[in-house]
């Protein structure tokens, strides 16, 4: 029974349920992120909303998120044995279905985009010195906003430096003014644009979950709402003791 005395169809309980699921989901970000968001929103023309919603897409707020991608893995694996193919994309069965719903893999487009053959012929000697399981670090998507590992080659910094939030997010800023820069994209306004190329390299790319870019969209205003309130509580004045 809702608060109008009518009882909630079975359709308008699910929605609630997915409101309130939103809700949940945008605050925990908020709580866990936030600082971090702010400190490198401040230096960037992208607004804290948008970094907070982009990580509730990526990671569900989870700092040890981490995804193996195996297509990226093969192809990797190739640029170290001298090869230099297209990228394949996902072969059918790889995708962990269990966490498929909380981590968002990135599209074919997007590994396609960067792993392109002057890449190989770049890196092909550094990643041929790799062993095993540095190849598959370059291979996963890591931390709060689900970078690739293989980002890291030619920065300062290591695959697992991606866990720590303030690295984490220093670098996403990074990224979204590459794609800004690439693309001659509002950082400030071109949002569904934005989260297009974080999943797919293009901001008209079709995202691996068609509503990535909507779900990006709404979080966005949680998020605004949350930090709304939270700065209305901050300056909520202290109530007077009688006689103080």
């Amino acid at each position: 029974m809702n608060f109008s005395g009518r009882a909630s169809t079975p359709a308008a309980a699910r929605g609630e349920a997915r409101t309130a699921g939103e809700r949940r989901l945008v605050e925990r970000v908020y709580e866990r992120c936030h600082q971090n968001i702010l400190q490198v929103c401040a230096y960037s023309s992208v607004p804290p909303e948008f970094l907070g919603a982009l990580t509730a897409n990526e990671s569900g707020g989870n700092t040890k998120a981490a995804r193996f991608e195996p297509a990226v893995y093969r192809h990797l694996k190739a640029v170290a044995s001298g090869e230099v193919p297209a990228y394949a994309g996902i072969r059918a069965g790889e995708l962990d279905a269990e966490i498929e719903e909380m981590l968002h893999p990135k599209a074919g487009t997007f590994h396609a985009r960067f792993l392109a053959a002057p890449f190989a012929e770049q890196h092909h000697a550094e990643i041929a010195a790799l062993e095993e399981e540095a190849l598959r670090e370059l291979a996963s998507s890591w931390g709060f906003t689900q970078i690739m590992g293989y980002h890291l080659i030619g920065r300062k910094g290591t695959v697992r430096d991606l866990l720590d939030a303030a690295f984490n997010f220093r670098l996403a800023i990074e990224l979204l003014a590459e794609f800004a820069g690439r693309y001659e994209l509002d950082l400030a306004r071109e949002f569904e644009e934005m989260f297009r190329c974080w999943n797919t390299g293009s901001p008209y790319g079709v995202t691996f979950d068609p509503e990535y870019a909507r779900k990006g969209l709404v979080r966005m205003e949680i998020y605004r709402e949350i930090a709304r309130g939270s700065v209305a509580v901050d300056r909520k004045p202290e109530a007077r003791v009688p006689g103080a």
